[in-house]
Parts: C-alpha cells; structure tokens; sequence
C-alpha cells in the first residue's frame, strides 16, 4: 500500500524489493524504500530539472497580485498603468526558493506553467495546539520554541531512550501517533523500572473505535491496547479522559509541570502533576503560507483544498475504503497549481500514501499529451 507501481519498476533494478507484507515504521520505509528510490534519482541522467536542498518560500503567478484576474479573466488596470499580465492560466509561475545550507541563499526560479504542492505537514512547526479548543496551552508556544515537547512519534525504545526511560511521560492524543507511542512506552517499562505513562485524551470512556475484523491487524491491536489501558487494565499507566491542558510549564529541575481540566457529570475538576517528558499527539495542520498570493479556495474546517475537503466531509469510516478523486476534484481556482498528497487533506488525518500515488498519476495524466497512437 505504502509503494507505487512506477517504484517498484524503478526499484527492481537493484534486486529484491522490500517486503510488501510488511508494516514498516516511518525509517524503515524510508531507508528501505525512499532512500534507495533517491538515489536512483539522483543518479538519473535526466534529474537536471532537480533542485536539491532547496526549500520553496513562495509561488507567486508572474506580476500578478492575488486579487487580479479571479478566475483566470482579463486585468482590468486602472487608467494610465500598463497591463502587465492579461490571464492568470498564460502567466507562468515564479518560485522564490530558498538553499537549506547555512547561507540561507534566496533566488527566484521562474516560467514554470504548472506547480504541484506536494510537500506534506509533518513536521514540528506545523503540530496541532494541545490546549482546550485546539488553543496553545499556557506556555505551550515557549516550550515548544524551546524544543522542550515532542509533537511527533518520538523513538522511545532507539535514540530517545535515555529521555523516557525511568522517568514519568504524559502522552496526549487520541489517534494512532498517541497509541503507539503509549505502546511503546508500555514496552519499554518492561526493561526499565519507574518507567510510567499518563496517558490524556479529549473524550471520556474508550477512545478507540476497534474494527471487529480489521485487515490492518496491527491497527487494531493499537486500538485494543489503548482501550484497556483507558479501563486501567495496562501497568504503569494512568488514564485522564474527558481532559485538556490548561497550562505547561518547566520546573527549576526541569522537569515539566502540567495543569489539566477534566469534565466528569457536568463538572470541571482542576489538577497538576509533574513529567519528565510531553508528547503531543494531536495532529497537524498545512502551511499555507506557500501558496498565500495564489487563488485556492481553502476549507474552512480542515484548510485542504475546497473541492477535495467536500469529498472527504464525514470520513469516519475505514481509510482503507477511500478511492481517489478525479482530476477535476484536485483543480484548484488558480490554473495549473495543485495541492497532492498529505497536504491536500489539510487537517485531516485518514490520508493514505496509495492515495497520494494515485493523485499524482491522476494529474500527470491529464497535463502530459497522450501518446500518439
């Protein structure tokens, strides 16, 4: 699920492919399947398009400003001022990218007539607040600045052993991010005495919905788990449902002291522990500021795309269920640009990598001319 068909081709190559029934954590997939993939890439006699280490800031749309040209139609200039572009969709895009080494270089790149968005969302800058309402909790922008709190999948049991083991972790979250890492932690106090979980979700009572007979069987097994320790059914963890943050922060011995609200028949109940640890498992959300002067109709619920967020309205199914959407779903009103893969769920979390491969297959075979037959 998790390789695309044009992969495989690529990769077959180099010998065996990796093992397709497989789940793979997020390294394993990248040093098994992505990095062999680059290298390949990059060892192409066709990459000179390639831009390496280079981080686009901003796509703009040649001298046009975001409010000229809606929908594509002529620029209506005031009197005495040269018109400078007459058509969003026959203006090529301009790039302002920027060199991720330590010069931090800027140039613009420009004549491109289609861009795709394809840059995903995880990453730490781009979490979800993990206070009441989706709000930073006091001193939670501080902390995180600081690089004091996780808000991703810490690697508990390789090289962020020595910073849980032993020691006290508040896990909040209530997806598959918050259950494997409370799975983890479970696992790692089997070697290491003192090791202990709280573990803090917005609902009360059990927070996963299992699938009776999940074809993912690990998925449900995370589900399992969490819900007997939200029962109070697993070691060294305590359960805090129906609660939020209300405010982080960093004791003289630097450990983390952390208020939480919890609601129980109506009431609000105020308490405080301290943790060595933080872990926020609470999603993430798109930077849009990549695409802030082009025209895209974003949803104002989940920040993807407007026709594509339609589709997805609900979506408290199966993932695995999903199909694709069609070409015209992942147009946006600016001609030519699209937002693929993760980034195009916006908020979302039920994205699916297979989805991602078929967006992008979708749309390269509606720009590239068919073959001449």
């Amino acid at each position: 699920m998790n390789m695309s068909e044009e992969a495989k081709l690529v990769l077959k190559e180099l010998g065996p492919l990796p093992d397709e029934g497989a789940f793979p954590t997020g390294r394993e997939l990248v040093d098994s399947y992505l990095a062999p993939l680059a290298c390949v890439i990059q060892q192409s006699s066709n990459c000179e398009g390639l831009h390496f280490g280079t981080e686009v800031v901003t796509v703009g749309r040649g001298a046009l400003l975001k409010s000229e040209s809606i929908g594509g139609g002529d620029v209506q200039m005031p009197k005495g001022k040269p018109l400078c572009e007459k058509q969003r969709r026959e203006t090529p895009f301009r790039l302002l990218v920027r060199h991720a080494d330590v010069s931090g270089e800027e140039r613009y790149l420009e004549g491109f007539d289609f861009v795709a968005d394809c840059s995903g969302f995880y990453a730490s800058n781009l979490s979800n607040w993990a206070g009441k309402g989706g709000t930073p909790a006091l001193g939670e922008r501080a902390l995180r600045t600081a690089n004091r709190l996780f808000t991703t999948i810490p690697d508990v049991l390789g090289i962020h052993r020595e910073r849980f083991a032993g020691k006290k972790c508040l896990v909040v979250g209530a997806g598959m991010s918050a259950a494997t890492t409370v799975r983890n932690l479970m696992e790692l106090s089997k070697t290491e005495r003192n090791t202990e979980v709280t573990f803090l979700t917005r609902s009360a009572g059990e927070p996963y919905s299992v699938i009776a007979d999940d074809v993912l069987p690990q998925r449900k097994i995370l589900s399992e788990i969490s819900n007997r320790a939200s029962k109070g059914e697993m070691p060294n963890v305590t359960y805090l449902g129906g609660a939020a943050i209300s405010e982080i922060k960093q004791a003289a011995d630097g450990r983390l002291r952390v208020a939480v609200e919890q609601s129980s028949d109506g009431s609000v109940e105020s308490s405080a522990f301290e943790v060595d640890e933080v872990v926020c498992c609470v999603g993430y959300r798109p930077d849009t500021s990549i695409y802030e002067e082009l025209q895209v109709h974003q949803c104002y619920a989940s920040n993807g795309p407007m026709k594509l967020a339609a589709t997805l309205i609900g979506g408290s199914g199966d993932c695995l269920a999903q199909v694709s959407a069609g070409v015209d779903v992942l147009k946006n009103p600016e001609p030519g640009f699209f937002i693929l893969g993760g980034k195009s769920y916006g908020r979302k979390s039920s994205f699916l990598l297979k989805i991602g491969h078929d967006q992008v297959r979708t749309v390269l075979d509606s720009l590239l001319p068919a073959p001449a037959t």
